[in-house]
């Protein structure tokens, strides 16, 4: 069995980098940054705040230790105890957070901090010296190296900062105390792993996420003993961590809780913001959201105190995971995150649903169910009783929000089909509602304008009438393609598609409609159970034709729609 990878993962105070020594392999680019990213970091840690040592966290420093004869080096090289106690401190390759670093270690420079520590660029000769001696040099000896010059206008930047603040002690107290690293000890990988890590880390294909940095935290806390047993512990854990980010990437578990969010690179982060967020206040929540690394140190406090921490993940998942089986509470929270908030600015969170959870009287699902149920009643304004007089010109969301729960309600009552509403399709895709009979023409000249190209023998009569200028049989014909005024945003015309659908299915009349859906349905199309029910007259009792949505077509599906709205809501 091949040895499990440990990583050393901590905070690390920029303090308790003093002394250390830093190598900048030849495989990265140079340092980089501009003017307006040292000043962006200056001012950032300048209006940092410490309170209840609390800390300013810097993006993780990824390292590797360079094997070397330390010894012989202390024997040659040291010429005083501090500088022995810096070379057992080791030389540390440096595979992400280069850029950072350099612009600390310059800050540092100009604070006068004695020793600092050392940075070297494998291809830039010279560099140690250029920056140990930084303050002295002059714009001239940093034009001949690219780096250099870099190098050189961000020592001016910070040069041009200090010039303007009074209290240099107290900034300087600030950064070496309260702001971190997060130290990441990939341990000893060769050289080909060492080279992919850092070509993932800066490609965008792999973040250094929360979840990464929280899957080392308890790779590293496995145990206390050695050998044999710990890395099998290891590896077991690693294996299931692995199992939940598959089974949470999986298109139909993801955006069934996730709701409209894209797939980031580790999905397994939603488990671990959930559990954080759980306990968490509404004002800490959004002092959570701009911190990109709260989730860790959370992860890093709890591990401190509990050693069953890993059991308590596995135990948050297991409940997604089951949510997900049924089909039933599927369908229901799909359809919570999935809604266009009406009385809340957002979607609601899984946080938000599974406190829900958490409050209900011995977690019964059954009861849960319920409570989700009630929920839904206020995206529709159902307790007013009057979702059916929803308008589409006057509460656009409440009329999707009711179309949409129309399908799961109709889902959810035919369980024993165990039908899911696709919420990967719903959330991949832009939504209209579109009107099922097609708006009326303003006048008779834009309504020849719209059939003297169509062939279809049931326009004859029509035609017959605009062509004798017969009022009377004109409006009766229109009658039977257009919605008038007062129907077209009324819930009865009114049906859930995809914006391309929509777009290809223009203003046709109902019976082109039917048929360019049945062939977009065909080339694979998501088209909603309930709005190919209404193309196909499902709804409609012994239609007598198949050409028009007349009006006994409209009242059928605004009473199909009534009954199984308030059926959805008994509690059984």
């Amino acid at each position: 069995m091949p040895k499990q990878q440990e990583n050393k993962i901590k905070e690390t105070a920029v303090a308790e980098l003093l002394g250390m020594n830093f190598f900048i392999p030849g495989y990265q680019r140079g340092y980089r940054w501009t003017e307006q990213q040292v000043k962006d970091l200056l001012n950032d840690i300048n209006e940092f705040e410490p309170e209840n040592n609390s800390w300013y966290c810097l993006q993780p420093l990824v390292v590797k230790r360079l094997k070397e004869d330390t010894f012989k080096r202390i024997k040659e090289e040291a010429a005083s105890l501090e500088e022995v106690k810096n070379l057992l401190k080791g030389r540390w390759e440096v595979i992400d957070g280069q850029q950072r670093l350099t612009t600390i270690y310059l800050i540092l420079a100009y604070l006068g901090e004695t020793y600092k520590y050392t940075i070297e660029y494998e291809t830039r000769e010279g560099s140690e010296g250029f920056l140990k001696d930084i303050s002295k040099k002059i714009e001239d000896e940093a034009k001949g190296n690219i780096d250099f010059f870099y190098m050189h206008k961000a020592y001016k930047t910070i040069e041009k900062f200090f010039d303007e603040k009074k209290n240099q002690e107290d900034f300087k107290d600030k950064l070496l105390n309260n702001v971190k690293f997060i130290w990441y000890d990939v341990g000893d990988l060769d050289e080909e792993k060492k080279h992919n890590l850092f070509g993932n880390l800066n490609s965008g294909k792999i973040a250094l996420t929360n979840a990464e940095l929280i899957k080392a935290l308890f790779l590293n806390k496995v145990g206390t003993e050695k050998g044999s047993e710990r890395e099998i512990q290891q590896r077991l854990i690693a294996e299931e961590f692995d199992q939940m980010e598959r089974a949470i990437r999986q298109d139909d578990f993801w955006y069934f809780v996730a709701g409209n969010q894209e797939k980031p690179s580790s999905c397994i982060n939603l488990l671990f913001d959930l559990m954080l967020e759980t306990e968490l206040d509404e004002e800490k929540k959004e002092s959570h959201k701009k911190e990109p690394f709260s989730t860790f140190f959370y992860f890093n406090d709890k591990l401190k105190k509990e050693s069953d921490l890993w059991d308590e993940v596995q135990k948050v998942f297991h409940i997604l995971e089951g949510w997900f089986s049924d089909f039933e509470l599927y369908n229901l929270i799909g359809y919570l995150r999935a809604v266009r908030a009406v009385k809340d600015k957002d979607l609601p969170l899984i946080s938000e649903l599974y406190n829900l959870y958490n409050r209900v009287e011995n977690k019964s699902i059954s009861d849960f169910k319920i409570t989700l149920k009630k929920r839904c009643k206020d995206y529709i304004d159902y307790e007013n009783n009057n979702f059916l007089e929803l308008r589409y010109d006057e509460v656009k969301n409440q009329v999707f929000n009711l179309l949409l729960l129309f399908n799961i309600a109709t889902l959810n009552a035919n369980l024993q089909e165990k039908n899911r509403f696709s919420f990967a399709n719903f959330h991949k895709n832009k939504w209209d509602v579109e009107h099922i009979s097609p708006q009326n023409p303003k006048d008779n000249e834009e309504l020849k304008k719209t059939i003297e190209d169509r062939q279809n023998p049931i326009f004859t009569a029509l035609k017959n009438a605009l062509s004798q200028n017969n009022e009377k049989e004109i409006e009766s014909e229109r009658e039977k393609f257009f919605a008038t005024d007062e129907s077209l945003m009324s819930i009865e015309n009114l049906t859930l598609l995809t914006s391309h659908d929509n777009r290809g299915i223009g203003n046709k009349f109902f019976f082109e409609k039917r048929n360019k859906l049945k062939e977009y349905f065909q080339k694979g199309s998501f088209i909603p159970t309930c709005s190919m029910n209404v193309f196909m007259k499902f709804y409609s009792e012994n239609p007598q034709q198949m050409n028009f949505w007349d009006e006994k077509d409209r009242q059928s599906y605004k009473e199909a729609i009534k009954q199984k709205i308030k059926s959805f809501f008994v509690d059984k």
